[in-house]
């Protein structure tokens, strides 16, 4: 078991962490609703723009949904005009899903939206402040790439 101090830490980290991103979140949903998608949309875009393209039944294995839901929302996504589905390079047979130019731009601003509301907060810090918010932020991405390559072995070798 964690020593008391450190406990109490890690439920004041997760407290905090939730409140940000809940923040961070909530107070531009308005603004993303003017983009016209839906999550699953949104979450599609972002898990193509993040790993290129990409079969269906891997969009809908890494989004952790059915096939066929994943389907309805690529469809949906392809009439917009931010998705194309095309010949895979390595299988001629099989088809690939990759972001359209329109389909990044769409993505870019979505992305605008958050940067905005985070530089908002980070104007109002006092340069040492932000400093150590860096820091800290910088600490957790480092912790956070081992807990990846941590969860990859565990899911490649189990």
């Amino acid at each position: 078991m964690q020593n008391p101090h450190k406990q109490e830490l890690a439920d004041r980290f997760v407290e905090l962490a939730e409140y940000l991103n809940s923040r961070l979140h909530s107070s531009r949903l308005d603004e993303w609703e003017g983009l016209d998608m839906t999550i699953p949309q949104i979450k599609s875009l972002a898990l193509l723009e993040r790993m290129g393209a990409m079969r269906m039944g891997s969009i809908a294995f890494h989004l952790d949904r059915a096939l066929s839901a994943t389907t309805t929302v690529v469809d949906r996504l392809v009439e917009k005009g931010l998705v194309d589905r095309v010949a895979d390079p390595s299988d001629r047979r099989a088809v690939v899903c990759e972001l359209t130019e329109s389909g990044r731009r769409q993505m870019s601003e979505f992305w605008r939206i958050g940067h905005e509301r985070i530089r908002m907060v980070a104007d109002l810090l006092e340069e040492d402040e932000l400093e150590i918010v860096v820091q800290g932020f910088e600490y957790l991405q480092r912790v956070d790439a081992i807990l990846q390559e941590r969860l990859a072995s565990a899911q490649s070798s189990g």
